[in-house]
């Protein structure tokens, strides 16, 4: 081997080392980042040991429920601060918005419970998310999300 082969011998193992030590680099902030994110957590504790698909269904038919409930009030709330503009009428309007996350936040868990439920955890959950939003990421010409 001449003195060229050898630093491209040497440059090519650098450059594996490092593209290794990328990928490994990357593999633990992503690691890390994703023990920072605060995913759904499934009700999989022992009061819903005896769940069944269709108890599951049920619960996630009422917390639709309860999002469509709040989502009126919001609405009616908001018509009204339109009208009466006060401090009180804001408070009202920021109260059901809150209550509306909160139904919606509800209504995720109890479709994420049903999943684990049915066998699908979190790495799949994962795998579902990022494919459906590369999917939407294509579709309508590329207009369902903002560009970053």
């Amino acid at each position: 081997m001449d003195r060229k082969e050898l630093h491209e011998a040497i440059n090519e193992s650098l450059k594996q080392e490092y593209d290794l030590g990328k990928r490994i680099g990357y593999e633990q902030g992503r690691i890390e980042g994703y023990k920072a994110m605060v995913l759904p957590h499934p009700c999989d504790g022992p009061l819903y040991d005896g769940w069944t698909p269709e108890d599951h269904m049920a619960k996630i038919t009422e917390e639709y429920g309860e999002v469509l409930k709040a989502f009126a009030v919001w609405r009616k709330s908001e018509s009204r601060h339109r009208v009466q503009q006060t401090v009180s009428s804001e408070m009202a309007v920021n109260d059901s918005l809150n209550h509306l996350f909160n139904e919606c936040t509800d209504l995720q868990v109890s479709t994420v419970s049903m999943m684990d439920r049915l066998g699908c955890h979190e790495a799949t959950r994962q795998r579902l998310i990022k494919q459906v939003n590369e999917s939407n990421a294509k579709r309508d010409d590329g207009q369902r999300f903002r560009k970053e």
